[in-house]
């Protein structure tokens, strides 16, 4: 963590106290995240393992969770899980904090319901803007939610929005939640073409990802949606569209 620097060095970034809650074994390098972002102006409530963590989610009401991968016990990965399965906190932003920084790890990282990530060691003021960055989409998001309709129809392709479910010809197809979101964006603009750009964005909600990344996804959503998974069509040198 050689670039978390004295917290007295951060430059404040202007919030409305948004809420953090940092799950983060390791007590000294805990302190030092709740430190620096305190200095940045957030609220901070911090937690040293992520046992019974929908009950603490209930308790401090975070509008961020921080969690680091690598935890005894209830790891990272198997928090998010929890999180992501209750359908209260479904759609809570979530950061990772990771050491692993390949191409594979990441899609790892985003597959199990991560909405973003930071790779140790990071740059405090970085790590604050994501935070913001990610607040300012979920708000948008759950605005334009609120006028949306509750399943969004192709063929036959269908998705529950709230629930995040998906069918194919009646039958449920296990997606992941960014993979839900890549078919979710595509269904918004059936025939339009979507960038990889406006991928990141939208559908995995963070500049923080490779062109390669999102193939990976498109591939892995492709293969789940069987024979329709050929209506997702490629546009070399742009990115993909959902074919009518």
């Amino acid at each position: 963590m050689d670039k978390i620097s004295d917290v007295s060095d951060i430059e404040k970034v202007p919030t409305e106290k948004i809420r953090v809650l940092v799950v983060e074994d390791e007590a000294d390098i805990r302190r030092i995240l709740k430190d620096l972002l305190e200095a940045q102006g957030f609220f901070v409530a911090d937690l040293a393992s992520g046992h019974a963590i929908l009950h603490q989610i209930e308790l401090h009401q975070p509008d961020v969770l921080l969690v680091d991968q690598m935890m005894p016990g209830v790891t990272g990965s198997e928090l998010i899980s929890q999180v992501r399965s209750d359908d209260r906190h479904a759609s809570l932003p979530i950061i990772m904090v990771t050491g692993l920084s390949g191409e594979e790890d990441k899609v790892r990282v985003l597959n199990l319901g991560a909405d973003d990530y930071v790779t140790k060691p990071f740059l405090p003021k970085e790590l604050a803007a994501r935070i913001n960055a990610l607040v300012r989409r979920t708000a948008a998001r759950e605005l334009a939610s609120k006028s949306e309709p509750q399943e969004l129809i192709r063929g036959t392709i269908r998705i529950e929005l709230r629930s995040h479910r998906a069918f194919i010809g009646g039958e449920e197809v296990q997606l992941t939640l960014t993979e839900f979101k890549i078919l979710r964006e595509l269904l918004r603009q059936v025939d339009h073409v979507l960038t990889r750009e406006q991928l990141r964005e939208r559908a995995l909600e963070s500049v923080n990802v490779t062109d390669r990344t999102i193939d990976v996804h498109m591939a892995s959503l492709r293969k789940k949606l069987g024979t329709v998974g050929d209506t997702i069509e490629t546009v070399r040198g742009v990115g993909y569209r959902l074919a009518r």
